[in-house]
């Protein structure tokens, strides 16, 4: 297997047992779950040998603005959440990891979206409020709105914005693509202009 195919599914592999082991161990009053997998992924995929340029940069973007999002249906009456930790009223630690996991795909298994991204938004927006359903079932999260209003807010709004999240990142890999590039450029060009030099001298 080349290192690059086991590099994608290791990455796919950590992302999907990320659901289970923030939202059942929630569900269960257990943090410690999430709390493993989660340190366990970052330690993978954030390795000098795994580190893709933009993670650290989708890493930020996609925590705070899930912060701000999950803090806001809380706030806003939508759902709660079971273990409210460290605060009340804020986005609980457990769903904050499966922010962390959603990140660290951006540049790696779930790349593709970075491009088709509209691709995300349709499906996020029939799979975010399925496994919202899942959640609750389970007892991670209680709807307090009316049905309409938190698939609403679950599904399109909420894929529309990690839509424009993974589009960010692919702009930004693109950059430092770019000026990766540039920069090779001019080390190959550096020793012909030094020959140039040193013939003209």
């Amino acid at each position: 297997m080349k290192r690059s195919t086991r590099d994608f599914w290791i990455n796919q592999g950590f992302f999907q047992l990320a659901w289970p082991a923030c939202v059942l161990g929630a569900a269960w009053g257990m943090l410690w779950p999430a709390a493993l997998l989660i340190s366990a992924m970052l330690a993978w995929q954030l390795h000098p040998a795994r580190r893709h340029p933009g993670d650290l940069r989708a890493l930020a973007a996609f925590v705070v603005v899930g912060f701000i999002l999950d803090t806001l249906w809380i706030r806003s009456g939508v759902v709660a959440y079971t273990m409210p930790l460290p605060f009340e009223g804020v986005q609980p630690a457990w769903l904050t990891g499966l922010w962390v996991a959603l990140g660290l795909t951006a540049n790696h298994s779930l790349a593709l979206f970075r491009r088709r991204w509209r691709l995300w938004v349709l499906l996020a927006s029939i799979g975010s409020p399925l496994s919202y359903t899942m959640a609750a079932r389970v007892g991670a999260v209680e709807w307090t709105a009316p049905d309409w209003v938190v698939v609403l807010c679950l599904g399109p709004v909420w894929a529309a914005i990690t839509g424009l999240l993974f589009r960010v990142s692919g702009r930004e890999s693109g950059a430092s693509s770019g000026a990766r590039h540039t920069a090779a450029r001019r080390e190959q060009n550096a020793p012909e202009t030094n020959t140039m030099e040193t013939a003209r001298g």
